[in-house]
């Protein structure tokens, strides 16, 4: 006669239920079925046989899910006689906690009784003494297909149909539960069409554009695409879960996509996608560090009962560098960035729970180094600004069918500089434009949107023209970088800009520090050579070509050993934000950057003719390539002094 598959629990009577029951061919749902099976493909028989004799012992089963707490109880009463058995999944705010039922669990082990505790968060929700003490301690993860196979058997009884890989992954207990009916190749069917259906159950991630039409990703696109690669061949069980690199933090200015890549990821992984922030940790919670403290759980354990599933943490640079913290601050925080990286500890080592785990933040330089380490979140990737190309690409994407066949080039060098946010905001201005006017797009109106007409006086065009091809020129004339473009494109906070990819300087020589300060100034040296006088334009702000230069020129001489002393004092923001008060290093500095003005005024004045060129071919197109700009110096004959 078949061996029932219910007869897993006691080894003692196991054959009296086969060979007595009568009853092997009788169907039994899912629902009296999935539980039991699941316990028995983790728990070791040795395990067992301890369960059926009598004396103390303390079990903590773990499971996947809140929904799976009861069954799991409900299937734990076949495996021994408990005296007291505890099935917590935070329904109770006031009785699932760790301090309430310790005087029963040792109550129950003094006097030679068995504690069992079944819960998805055992540390959080069961009973502190149980946990601590208990004799063995397993986990339940999601049903592999061999469970599954053996639940549909028994309630088809009919031919197996085959299964596609992990037929479980991300089904809460009761859609598997529900899914298990009719026919097997139908319960199949069904169970694989519900997979697909989460993973796809967020709009944002359905919307998402496909992961390799991504443009301006970088690195971050190269680790993407491994990642799919890697997850590819896991499916086909290839490579465990754990060779998978995994946990990375995306570093950028605003607005450059970070978001937008996280969804188009899992939609192309077809993984489910859970969001959450620190924000969200205070305002779903108490707000108090226990309630804190809970909702972070919550939000691991959540990712973790959908695995294989991704994690985006947004703005993760709100869990605060310990190393910036005041005693007060750090008195409360330590509490919750230590809770932060043992979670991320334990379910990155938890074989059982297959997590991608994505962090982003706006400000990467505060990020606390421990949350970054190899193991937990491995690394920054960081993302740069679009290029043109990439820029024409994403407002092609966002544009749909509108303007199809149009050459968005002339787009791209407007909109250079701009981020994806705000391309998808101009095409969603040229589209309110046109259909005010009751027409299709038209070009124009996207590049209106992107730039729209100037309406400066002519002179303070002409002048920013000067002031940013003084820049350009003495960036390709001095070597300090690489143009990429230069523009009179008014924006909020300036009137124009000088796309550079500098050299590298990681080991600066003083020429180096002072070439780029020359750089700095020759925007304003323009204006005094053609224009006689010089606007307030390059100070003013923190990140001015002034407030730049001057903290170079601090840093030469109280932070990189190059000037007259060897003194350490800081780095050169910190030493420059010192001179208000140093009247010795204020005049050390004024003197130097007076010298070097004279040397960008010089440089203006040898190269007035390609400087002059630049400027009015920026009035006449907005727009001055980087390889334009090279072509002009290269027709000059000052250009070819310098060069030779």
């Amino acid at each position: 006669m078949p061996r029932d598959d219910l007869a897993f629990f006691r080894d003692d009577i196991e054959d009296e239920l086969v060979s007595s029951s009568g009853r092997s061919g009788i169907r039994r749902p899912a629902l009296e079925t999935l539980a039991a099976f699941a316990l028995e493909e983790v728990l070791p028989t040795a395990l067992r046989r301890r369960l059926a004799r009598s004396g103390p012992f303390a079990l903590v089963i773990e499971v996947p899910s809140a929904d799976w707490v009861e069954p799991v109880a409900k299937a734990c009463a076949e495996l021994a006689s408990w005296t007291s058995s505890f099935a917590r999944s935070g329904s109770s705010r006031t009785e699932d906690r760790p301090e309430r039922g310790n005087d029963k669990v040792a109550q129950t082990l003094a006097r030679g009784g068995m504690a069992l505790g079944v819960s998805q968060a055992p540390e959080r929700l069961l009973p502190a003494a149980l946990v601590a003490v208990a004799d063995a301690r397993i986990r339940i993860g999601q049903p592999s297909n061999a469970v599954v196979a053996r639940v549909i058997r028994n309630a088809t009884r009919g031919r197996l149909a085959p299964m596609p890989p992990r037929i479980a992954a991300g089904l809460t207990y009761w859609e598997l539960c529900a899914a298990v009916r009719g026919s097997p190749r139908t319960i199949v069917d069904r169970l694989a069409a519900l997979g697909r259906a989460r993973s796809e159950a967020d709009p944002a991630v359905a919307g998402a554009p496909a992961f390799g039409d991504l443009v301006g990703y970088g690195e971050a696109h190269a680790w993407g695409l491994r990642f799919l690669d890697d997850l590819e061949a896991w499916r086909r069980d290839e490579i465990p879960f754990d060779r998978i690199d995994r946990a990375v933090v995306f570093g950028s200015e605003p607005g450059l996509g970070k978001s937008s890549y996280v969804r188009a990821l899992a939609r192309a992984a077809r993984l489910p996608l859970s969001v959450s922030s620190v924000s969200t940790w205070f305002t779903q919670s108490n707000g108090f560090l226990d309630g804190v403290l809970r909702q972070i759980d919550g939000v691991f354990e959540n990712a973790a009962s959908r695995s294989p599933s991704i994690l985006f943490l947004d703005e993760i640079d709100s869990i605060p560098d310990r190393n910036t913290l005041d005693s007060r601050a750090r008195e409360w925080w330590n509490t919750v960035i230590t809770h932060v990286l043992l979670t991320i500890d334990r379910v990155m080592s938890d074989p059982t729970i297959n997590l991608c785990i994505v962090g982003a933040t706006n400000f990467a330089d505060r990020l606390d180094a421990a949350l970054v380490r190899p193991g937990r979140l491995n690394r920054v990737i960081f993302i740069g600004s679009p290029s043109a190309d990439d820029l024409t690409v994403i407002a092609r994407q966002h544009l749909g069918d509108d303007l199809a066949g149009s050459d968005l080039a002339v787009f791209g060098e407007i909109a250079f500089g701009a981020t994806g946010a705000q391309v998808a905001g101009w095409v969603k201005d040229a589209r309110t434009v046109a259909r005010a006017a009751g027409r299709p797009v038209l070009l124009d109106d996207l590049l209106r949107a992107a730039a729209p007409p100037d309406t400066r006086p002519e002179s303070v065009r002409w002048r920013c023209a000067l002031h940013e091809a003084g820049h350009a020129v003495s960036v390709e004339i001095l070597r300090t970088g690489h143009i990429k473009q230069v523009d009179i494109v008014a924006r909020a906070s300036n009137g124009g800009a000088t796309a550079i990819v500098p050299n590298d300087f990681s080991m600066p020589l003083k020429d180096d520090m002072e070439r780029l300060v020359v750089s700095l100034l020759c925007g304003r040296a323009a204006e005094l050579v053609f224009l006689r006088e010089a606007c307030g334009g390059s100070g003013g702000a923190k990140n001015s070509d002034l407030a730049r230069a001057t903290a170079l020129v601090a840093g030469i001489h109280g932070s990189f050993g190059l000037g007259s002393g060897l003194a350490y004092l800081g780095t050169m923001d910190e030493v420059a934000r010192g001179l208000r008060n140093d009247d010795a290093a204020r005049v050390a500095v004024e003197t130097d950057l007076a010298r070097l003005q004279d040397e960008a005024v010089q440089l203006i004045e040898r190269y007035a003719v390609p400087v002059r060129t630049v400027a009015e071919r920026l009035i006449a197109h907005r727009v001055v390539s980087g390889d334009t700009l090279r072509a002009i110096l290269a027709r000059s004959d000052a250009a070819g002094e310098c060069r030779s």
